[in-house]
């Protein structure tokens, strides 16, 4: 299934950047299409949770929620989910891009999120979940994962549904959109914890990332070890795992402001719970930095080395191996969960843009920003958020912004 359609401006992203991008579109009366290549809104900063202990700590995770919600009332606006660019041709200062969606398996009008086809489906992630309950419907069928796309021998998920909201026989479609104006917001992905294999193997199961205690914290869970289920007393956290190595020689910028709030959220939900965070240099977090480390100092320990290794002890805990440079000699802290702050890497689809769209990459493998901060060097195109390299949510929104603006005086020289 095949159709054409002409949008002044198509955002590829959506992710806190490209929905800003789309809703500031919206405001001003631009009909526009926004692109997203997972099931669901929201990208990567829908998984966040709240970080506010008795105060706010200005972490930006509400701001995700609530534009979730502006973006399903915004006028002017065409969804496109489960989506992806695979081709593109210009022509007289128009983009002409050629999108393929996943089969459109469950209909918005009849699903009521009660998620049976999640419970009863018997291949792994061939039912996916939005982190956040703003997007509807809020399962959707991975054809990559699901038995009946592969060999026809399963329809579980059709059979229990009581809305019948699913169709498996629904076909993949292509649409062709032109376009004289294209943002691109496309995020990132986190570095692999496997660049320190010291600290994330197969041996050490209590040992998680950043984001993954975000989704538990979001979900409400119990602070346990993933190993065993036992409660943890002792947390360690380790900054710049993924940043400031030879693999991303640069500073990912976010990793010690969501690291130290994770690490005050943990102390304030859990205050007989012990927080130690290992740091190189600490970035800057907050409108008032100094305020913000010195009680981040008040409730946590901060040492200011990497451990040299980390490995499990008889009972699952994790000891931490570390130089105290002060008295020369090497340290050990014991955790229950040792948490790794890792930080931003390229997107894995930015080479393939690149090339695509005619844009240049930095030497870290972000897309290029021109002379004009978010406009590209290629015409018509503009970027906006972590594609363009490491940005908290904060500055994604601020640079969606910009880019919208730049779009708008482009749309203007040209009419």
């Amino acid at each position: 299934m095949k159709s054409e359609k002409v949008e002044p401006v198509v955002v590829l992203g959506g992710g806190i950047a490209g929905i800003t991008a789309a809703l500031e579109l919206s405001r001003a009366g631009v009909p526009a299409a926004l692109v997203e290549k997972s099931p669901f809104f929201g990208g990567r900063a829908a998984g966040f949770c709240c970080k506010a202990t008795d105060v706010c700590q200005k972490c930006g995770a509400c701001l995700v929620e609530q534009s979730l919600r502006d973006l399903q009332a915004a006028p002017g606006l065409t969804f496109y989910t489960h989506t992806e660019l695979v081709a593109r041709s210009s022509e007289n200062g128009l983009h002409r891009l050629t999108l393929k969606s996943q089969p459109r398996v469950i209909d918005p009008q009849l699903c009521f999120d009660c998620g049976l086809c999640l419970d009863e489906c018997p291949a792994p992630g061939a039912i996916l979940s939005a982190a956040s309950a703003e997007n509807h419907p809020r399962y959707a069928v991975n054809p990559a994962a699901c038995l009946h796309f592969q060999d026809g021998s399963c329809q579980r998920c059709q059979e229990v549904c009581p809305a019948q909201a699913i169709d498996l026989a629904q076909p993949e479609s292509v649409v062709e959109l032109t376009t004289p104006s294209l943002i691109l917001a496309t995020g990132y992905q986190p570095a692999a914890p496997a660049c320190r294999a010291t600290y994330a193997n197969d041996a050490l199961a209590n040992v998680i990332t950043g984001k993954d205690l975000e989704e538990m914290l979001r979900r409400g869970e119990p602070l346990v070890r993933p190993g065993d289920g036992r409660r943890v007393r002792r947390v360690a956290f380790i900054q710049c795992v993924g940043s400031r190595d030879q693999e991303h020689p640069y500073c990912s910028r976010v990793c010690c402001a969501y690291g130290l709030r994770l690490a005050r959220l943990i102390r304030h939900r859990w205050p007989e719970c012990k927080v130690s965070t290992f740091y190189m240099d600490l970035q800057n977090v907050g409108p008032d930095p100094e305020n913000f480390e010195a009680a981040a100092r008040q409730e946590i320990e901060l040492i200011r080395a990497l451990p040299g290794d980390v490995t499990a002890t008889a009972d699952g805990s994790l000891k931490l191996r570390f130089l105290d440079e002060t008295k020369g000699r090497a340290l050990f802290r014991v955790a229950d969960l040792v948490v790794l702050a890792v930080g931003i890497a390229p997107g894995p689809e930015n080479a393939r843009l690149a090339d695509l769209l005619h844009l240049k990459l930095t030497p870290e493998g972000f897309l290029k920003e021109g002379a004009n901060g978010s406009r590209a060097e290629a015409p018509g195109i503009f970027l906006a958020g972590t594609a363009t390299g490491p940005q908290s949510i904060l500055e994604c929104i601020a640079q969606a912004t910009q880019s919208v603006r730049q779009a708008r005086q482009y749309l203007e020289a040209k009419t």
